[in-house]
């Protein structure tokens, strides 16, 4: 029905816009603190992220120098160093850590060479070289380990850090894993060196 016809049978409907704004609010005010929610959880996500990035290069810089505090592992230092530095926000029983040794920089990421065709099953030595000297051909050359002087290190944290706004957690799923990782060239140290 056209406005003009309207307006003359409803002649106060049409006319009386009090409310529009409370309408107007109620249909914009979900999405404005869906964003607002999305924001804060994901700031928070970064600022984790960071956090746990720094932690992971500082302890890794001082783990490429051998020093090891007495009574700890260079992953113990890496979670501690985590845990000081986020003032409780995250669980350190939930951080894992990672390390894989390689020989050289180029290695780093690699697999392992390959002597036959393509896939490499099989014997180590007869179709593929076993540089991490674990039996099986791996996508990945590196060996599980801080290394010796001389050696290429990768640290990696992971923590699952869990979404706490619901309507989010049907977006992304109920954790986001948060990862950090650094590659360090051990120095020339002695093997245990403790302070």
């Amino acid at each position: 029905m056209p406005r003009f016809l309207l307006s003359r049978h409803f002649p106060t409907v049409i006319r009386c816009d009090r409310g529009a704004t409370a309408i107007e609010f109620a249909f914009l005010a979900p999405v404005f603190v869906l964003m607002l929610m999305a924001i804060i959880e994901f700031s928070l996500i970064m600022f984790t992220s960071a956090v746990m990035e720094s932690a992971t290069n500082n302890t890794a810089r001082l783990g490429k120098t051998g020093y090891v505090a007495a009574g700890s592992t260079r992953t113990e230092q890496i979670i501690a160093n985590i845990k000081a530095r986020t003032s409780g926000l995250l669980d350190p029983n939930k951080i894992t850590i990672t390390t894989q040794v390689y020989s050289g920089f180029p290695q780093v990421g690699q697999p392992e060479p390959c002597i036959t065709q393509s896939p490499c099953s099989g014997a180590a030595g007869v179709n593929f070289q076993d540089i991490n000297g674990n039996g099986t051909w791996d996508a990945d050359m590196g060996a599980v380990g801080q290394g010796n002087a001389g050696d290429v290190v990768v640290y990696v944290a992971n923590y699952p850090w869990p979404i706490f706004t619901p309507v989010i957690r049907t977006l992304v799923g109920n954790t986001f894993t948060i990862s950090s990782r650094t590659v360090v060239k051990n120095e020339p140290f002695n093997t245990g060196v403790t302070q």
